[in-house]
């Protein structure tokens, strides 16, 4: 039980450095790149520079800080199914339901996060580039996907446990 403790202190400690300050500043980011001529601003996101001079940049750009704001979340959702594990309710609907929904939104956002690595560099440095090895997005994706089978494992946990109550 040790070991839960110490994964919810990294969580809050994540919690604490990120969340105050990320969200509202991609909150305050986000309309910012529309109205404000950024031209002159020289941005980096995921080793990838943006120019943020036409629409279509700004959409781009745009679409990186939603991903970011969408792993926040399955953030947050993370940390309260930790609070559940913490009080023993492992088999709670809210951590079946907590774990699809994190599994569901890293999933969309690596997949967006690989297609935006793709893109972005077609787009601003007009050049195809192939890199082999261990991505981020990909993780981004295949913990999505573990998170959305552990959604399925603890439903069938929660079925098992259930039936086992009734045959006493």
């Amino acid at each position: 039980m040790r070991k839960i403790h110490v994964l919810k202190a990294i969580i809050d400690f994540i919690w604490i450095v990120t969340i105050p300050i990320g969200t509202p500043l991609i909150l305050i980011a986000i309309p910012a790149i529309f109205f404000y001529d950024l031209s002159e601003m020289q941005l980096k996101i995921q080793g990838l520079e943006l120019l943020a001079n036409d629409t279509f940049s700004k959409i781009l750009f745009a679409l990186f800080l939603i991903n970011f704001l969408l792993i926040f979340y399955s953030l947050h959702l993370f940390r309260k199914s930790l609070r559940y594990f913490l009080n023993a309710k492992i088999f709670d609907d809210f951590i079946i339901k907590s774990y699809k929904n994190i599994g569901s939104l890293l999933l969309i956002s690596g997949v967006v996060f690989l297609i935006l690595s793709v893109i972005g560099p077609m787009y601003f440095g007009s050049k195809i580039t192939v890199e082999l090895g261990i991505n981020s997005n990909l993780l981004l994706i295949a913990l999505g996907l573990f998170f959305l089978i552990l959604s399925e494992v603890f439903t069938i946990a929660k079925r098992a446990k259930q039936e086992n109550d009734l045959t006493i």
